[in-house]
């Protein structure tokens, strides 16, 4: 079926430094790092489309990527050797990683370098297809006491020191006095990383940008992950660019977005990388620059926001519980128990049965006059 979706991606012929080359648009703005994996692949020249196919979908991607990555290491998966083991357990990795990148992957970078992510078996994907997966969103060295605190972080300890300064900036206000010195450091840290985090919304910094021109290759195509979205990376004569995959470059000549700023104010070019008066003339027809990445920079900072918040009401939670059971306990411990009488005599077990039924008859009649009342029961 041609039809422009989030499972279906349009075709597009274009010129890739002089020989033709297919590339893949998409439809809605989302994550989709498999399209920009693929991309990559095709500019390659290592995948290909046929001629006449206008729409491929999201399933026959997967499938033309899991079968070039068995082609590409048939030979060394082979064998018994321990080297060829751990490859075929990369390899079943990646086919099961594969059929869930339509909705993102599970990336968390790290504050340290643009190269610097957590390992995952996500990335183990990205290995596997020799493509460089980068980021910008680092502190510079130059800011020692920032780049001591966070530059061995990744983003979700970031998150989980942002949370503790809050709540610990929130206690120390509501019981006063000085605060210990290991307090005082707990919110210097914290104070860091909320500044870092407030500037680079966008999640680039203006270091990350520099880091990238210095270690991305001359010719180098790779992706570049940045505000939950995957983009298909080239260096060229010393310029970034990112490849433009919106449907609505799928007639324009515009083929590239230099990445040369930190804030979406940029230009477009075409496939000789030159930002012609037609260029831009296309580009005002159907983009507005820097839209997209203020849309992105927002979702972004809100995607954190409400992991702070569910985060922070999780934690609230568990307090919660645990100041209900300690309370609990307190007041059964209090709570005074009836002596034992040694010169109480046993009842005779007739006498004993009698009065229990006695009780349960009383108890029955009683609970029909009046209703029981309600029991607090701790979750």
């Amino acid at each position: 079926m041609e039809e422009d979706s989030t499972d279906n991606y349009r075709v597009k012929d274009i010129i890739f430094f002089g020989a033709p080359r297919r590339i893949l648009l998409q439809s809605k703005n989302g994550p989709c790092p498999l399209l920009a994996i693929c991309n990559v692949l095709l500019l390659r020249n290592v995948l290909k489309i046929n001629p006449d196919t206008r729409y491929v979908t999201f399933m026959e991607l997967v499938q033309m990527v899991s079968d070039w990555l068995f082609e590409a290491n048939s030979k060394d998966s082979g064998g018994d050797s321990s080297r060829a083991a751990n490859l075929r357990e990369s390899l079943n990795s990646c086919l099961e990683v594969l059929p869930k990148l339509n909705v993102g992957l599970d990336v968390n970078c790290r504050f340290g370098g643009v190269v610097d992510f957590e390992y995952t078996q996500e990335t183990t994907v990205f290995d596997m297809l020799d493509i460089a997966l980068f980021h910008g969103w680092i502190i510079a060295e130059e800011d020692t006491r920032s780049h001591q605190v966070l530059g061995h972080l990744s983003y979700n300890q970031v998150v989980e020191k942002l949370i503790a300064y809050e709540e610990l900036q929130q206690k120390v206000s509501d019981d006063g006095g000085q605060p210990s010195a290991e307090t005082e450091k707990i919110l210097e840290e914290g104070l860091l990383i909320k500044e870092f985090l407030d500037r680079t919304q966008t999640q680039i910094s203006q270091e990350g940008l520099v880091a990238l021109r210095q270690a991305v290759r001359e010719r180098q195509l790779a992706v570049f992950f940045r505000n939950s979205h995957f983009n298909t990376m080239l260096k060229f004569d010393g310029q970034l660019y990112l490849l433009c995959t919106d449907i609505a470059f799928a007639n324009s000549e515009v083929l590239w977005e230099r990445f040369d700023k930190v804030d979406g104010d940029t230009d477009y070019v075409d496939a000789e990388f030159g930002a012609g008066q037609q260029a831009a003339d296309a580009v005002g027809e159907v983009y507005v620059p820097g839209s997209m990445e203020d849309a992105d920079a927002q979702l972004a900072w809100q995607m954190m926001q409400e992991d702070l918040r569910a985060q922070q009401e999780e934690e609230a939670f568990v307090q919660a519980q645990e100041a209900a059971w300690q309370e609990a306990q307190a007041a059964a411990k209090a709570q005074p128990r009836p002596k034992p009488n040694p010169k109480a005599k046993a009842a005779p077990a007739a006498a004993t049965a009698t009065a229990a039924a006695s009780a349960a008859t009383s108890s029955t009649e009683g609970g029909k006059k009046k209703k029981s009342g309600k029991s607090c029961v701790l979750q």
